[in-house]
């Protein structure tokens, strides 16, 4: 019976490890669970290997500290018989045989460990030893912690070479990822800066380097205190800036200097606060035209692949950046748009250089004061005691440790928000022009990124019906609009598809940028990167506002949050205004539109916090688009009254159903387009259509172009009376409707360029000849408000704007010959 066990059961062996019963359907439970988690992160796997580590070291403490033990007994049993400690005792007692004792067995002892012991080791008195035990467990104690520190950071290095955070679209071979791996260890053979960059910590103080002026000292109080004032405290100036004309120029409202002493910092040194910005001046030009860049404190790696000088425009934009003060320019054109991108990314260039060179001449003189103050190995305790130690007395001064704050939470520094992939190659051949002239190989992935980025245009653009010129222009190349790239930086070469935290420049679109950093409840968001962008420039930003701007916006109120996660944080780097939150106070940020929206004038008014003050430049429109019109037709503008801002999309649909909607559903307004400018009244006019079950036909972003052939081709027979057309689906397809008779403009168009366009396509040649429509009977409504000022202005010119607003009557005609 003691013999007797289960059929089928295993009978288990001596010494095996018990394994619990676990049945089919938890096994399935369990593989369930297992599936379902997230993959084990690189430091994850490797904690197995620190927990050796550190039971490894704690091996060799226990091992010092036994000799350590085993030398005090000797020493103790020494001194018990009548040892002599000098050579001038002499003495026929047993003593002598103790001391050549104990020799034989230190000699024997010592070695054992490889170390030989002074003469003068053997007088060793009560306080000396505890001194020496005390010293000893200091150097113990932090030898341990060096070496777990090496462990940890040799850990987190692999982490960030192969972690998947932040990485570019798309995953890499494994193959790629070590040659990567690898071109990143000889990168790091070559991080010392230039001899150029080994200033002294003298000439940082008294520089007039602006880079070292923005960012090397704190805000003062009362500096911090206009900043963070809602609204901010400034002063506004009007000054005439050359080429960019009039320009309102915004700087913090401080205390007058000298009302407040300067404050303590600590007790040894007073604390330096930061300048505020003043006035930018205008650059001088030269008899010859050139540009002394050593003034402006470019870097000499940049002078020497320049080929050509700059303009008026260039060079006062440049004044501006330089300056490290905020800039929006409405006023970007396909004419000077490759002359402002050449501005911006020098500049961001310039940046990031002098940052990397700071922070590399920093990293080794570190280096060199850790192994100058390095102390004594342990061993070196058995082998000689320091005699004539140096005591501190109560006059002296404590020596501080070196110290130097010249980083952020994390490393990307950079970030150039771009619509297109197009863009992105633009820019980038733009950076690596300046950082390496024609020595591609210095580029690293450069093939890679022209397989990527470029590959001509993604659209057709047809020869029979051409369409517009600007939309060409806009569209031409690859037009993805989502993509991140990461770029990093070092003394001879620049990286393209770095990791995003080893980046110090990213370029990505706001689509992607969204991507990147997900939604609010989603389980896995990282927008750590953001946390210390010095640098940020917004191109194009009227494309981007046509792809989405809550984008943009949500990339707006993820920087310069505290990261979630410490490692790839080095806080003894980390900048003080970086840990006192004040980080948005230092961003730089430039903003680059081709006209004037209110979405634009509040990102700058509300995300511009620069302390250096920001500057915006003054477009002043005269006649407007309305000039471009050729179509005889009569242009009625109809304004609707309205009192506060959130009321204004309610008062202009009641104002449609009730003045607008009743004449147009006649008959005599057959081949009526409503234009649209917002996705939102889209809609909402959809809804109502169809409930009122009106004739209508629609188009809009999201229509497939079956159904938009359908809807052109219904709208130009006369079987639907309305077509709704959003500005979207107008502005990324252009579609040439013809048969319109009556143009409706819901609001007026946010591209002041497509109202003109619209009218024009009125004309003779794309009606239906057989409609029975006179020519004379056609007619354009646009319905605007007090808040439609901007686009107001791009459509009349700022003067008919201003007037239409304060006049007392509602409407007003404008026809051809009055343009």
């Amino acid at each position: 019976m003691a013999n007797r066990r289960t059929p089928g059961a295993k009978q288990r062996r001596k010494g095996d490890k018990y394994k619990p019963y676990v049945s089919k359907d938890m096994k399935k439970k369990l593989k369930k669970e297992l599936a379902n988690r997230p993959p084990k992160t690189k430091y994850q796997r490797s904690l197995k290997h620190i927990e050796r580590g550190q039971e490894t070291i704690q091996a060799q403490k226990r091992q010092i500290e036994a000799e350590r033990k085993y030398r005090q007994e000797a020493n103790a049993s020494t001194s018990a018989v009548g040892y002599a400690s000098t050579d001038t005792e002499e003495s026929d007692s047993d003593g002598l045989s103790t001391k050549g004792t104990f020799e034989d067995l230190a000699a024997e002892f010592n070695e054992q460990i490889g170390l030989v012991i002074d003469s003068e080791d053997d007088s060793d008195s009560a306080v000396d030893s505890e001194a020496e035990e005390e010293e000893l467990d200091d150097e113990i104690d932090e030898q341990a912690e060096e070496d777990q520190a090496q462990m940890e950071e040799s850990d987190m290095d692999a982490l960030v070479s192969n972690s998947d955070a932040g990485a570019s679209e798309g995953d890499e071979p494994d193959e790629v990822l070590d040659e990567e791996n690898d071109e990143e260890s000889d990168e790091d053979e070559e991080l010392l800066p230039d001899e150029s960059d080994l200033s002294s910590d003298d000439d940082e103080e008294t520089t007039n380097d602006p880079y070292m002026l923005h960012t090397a000292h704190n805000l003062s109080p009362a500096m911090v205190e206009a900043l963070a004032a809602e609204p901010p405290r400034v002063e506004t100036h009007t000054v005439s800036f050359g080429s960019l004309g009039n320009v309102y120029v915004e700087l913090p409202k401080c205390r007058a200097p000298g009302t407040s002493r300067p404050e303590a910092k600590g007790i040894f040194a007073k604390e330096r606060y930061a300048k505020p910005g003043t006035l930018p001046t205008v650059p001088e030009a030269s008899e010859d035209g050139a540009t002394d860049w050593d003034e402006l404190h470019v870097k000499d790696r940049i002078v020497r692949n320049m080929t050509e000088g700059m303009d008026a425009l260039q060079r006062d934009t440049f004044a501006i950046l330089n300056g490290y003060q905020d800039l929006h320019y409405p006023q970007r054109s396909f004419d000077n748009a490759d002359r402002l991108r050449y501005v911006y990314c020098l500049h961001a260039l310039n940046h990031v250089l002098k940052a990397v060179s700071k922070i590399q001449h920093h990293t080794i003189k570190l280096t060199t004061s850790r192994a100058t103050n390095k102390k004594k190995p342990a061993e070196d305790q058995f082998r000689r005691r320091v005699k004539d130690s140096k005591k501190v007395q109560v006059g002296d001064e404590p020596t501080l440790g070196t110290e130097y704050r010249d980083q952020g939470f994390v490393r990307p520094k950079v970030l150039i928000v771009v619509p297109f992939r197009e863009s992105a190659l633009r820019c980038v051949t733009v950076l690596k022009r300046l950082f390496a002239g024609e020595q591609e190989k210095s580029v690293m992935n450069w093939k890679r990124f022209t397989d990527e980025y470029g590959g001509g245009s993604s659209l057709h653009f047809p020869r029979r019906n051409p369409k517009p010129a600007d939309y060409e222009r806009t569209f031409a190349g690859n037009i993805d609009d989502n993509f991140r790239l990461g770029i990093a930086f070092n003394r001879s070469t620049m990286k393209l598809y770095a990791k995003y935290y080893s980046s110090d420049v990213i370029i990505a679109s706001p689509l992607g940028l969204r991507m990147a950093i997900g939604a609010k409840g989603e389980q896995h968001r990282d927008y750590d990167f953001l946390a210390s962008i010095e640098l940020l420039i917004i191109d194009q930003a009227e494309v981007c506002y046509a792809q989405n701007w809550d984008h943009v916006l949500h990339v707006m109120e993820h920087l310069h949050h505290q990261p979630k996660s410490t490692e790839y944080t080095e806080f003894s780097r980390v900048r003080e205004w970086c840990l006192n939150g004040w980080s948005k106070f230092y961003r730089q940020t430039v903003l680059l539109s081709a006209f004037e929206l209110p979405e634009f004038r509040w990102l700058y008014n509300k995300h511009f916090h620069n302390y250096r003050g920001k500057v915006r430049s003054c477009k002043r429109t005269l006649t407007g688009t309305i000039k471009h019109v050729v179509v005889r037709v009569a242009q009625n503008f109809q304004r609707v009254e309205t009192t506060t801002l959130d009321g204004a999309g309610s008062a202009r649909f009641s104002h449609f159903l009730n003045v607008v909607l009743p004449q147009a559903r006649t008959v005599s307004m057959a081949r009526c387009m409503i234009y649209v400018p917002s996705y939102f009244d889209y809609i909402r006019l959809r809804n109502h259509f169809k409930k009122e079950e009106l004739s209508y036909t629609q188009i809009c972003e999201y229509t497939t172009d079956a159904k938009i052939a359908r809807a052109r081709d219904m709208f130009y027979h006369g079987s639907k009376h309305f077509l709704l057309y959003s500005e979207r689906a107008h502005f990324f397809r252009r579609h040439r409707i013809r048969g319109v008779r009556h143009l409706i403009l819901y609001a007026p168009p946010v591209f002041p360029h497509l109202y003109p366009e619209l009218v024009n396509l009125m004309m003779k040649e794309n009606q239906n000849p057989h409609d029975g429509v006179d020519d004379e009977s056609m007619t354009v409504t646009v319905l605007y408000t007090v808040y439609d000022t901007y686009q107001l202005a791009e459509m009349v010119g700022a003067p008919r704007a201003k007037a239409m607003i304060k006049a007392p009557r509602s409407v007003h005609r404008f026809t051809t010959d009055q343009k």
